[in-house]
């Protein structure tokens, strides 16, 4: 019997870290179906795909940022999400 495999949607904006993030997690047997650089294309594919996971950067492209966009992704798809970010500032963390 096949296990089948987490599909996780990746969203970041800088395109050489998320053909990097999804060449690693491809490389463990997650499949990733797309990467994608701002909230918008992330709510409209997340419902689309339906993703198990979504990988998140907190500063993506666009007036939406990532947590806004996982905020509405939880509450029309009931998808969680992860962060990633390479910003400490406060404000962030505590949203």
């Amino acid at each position: 019997m096949n296990t089948p495999k987490i599909k996780i949607l990746v969203v970041e904006d800088e395109a050489m870290i998320a053909l990097d993030i999804k060449e690693k997690l491809t490389e463990m047997g997650y499949v990733v179906p797309m990467t994608i650089d701002n909230g918008t294309d992330a709510i409209r594919y997340a419902g689309e795909i339906r993703p198990d996971i979504m990988l998140m950067d907190i500063v993506i492209k666009g007036e939406m940022d990532g947590i806004e966009a996982a905020m509405q992704i939880k509450e029309k798809y009931n998808i969680p999400s992860l962060f990633l970010t390479a910003y400490n500032s406060g404000s962030i963390i505590d949203r």
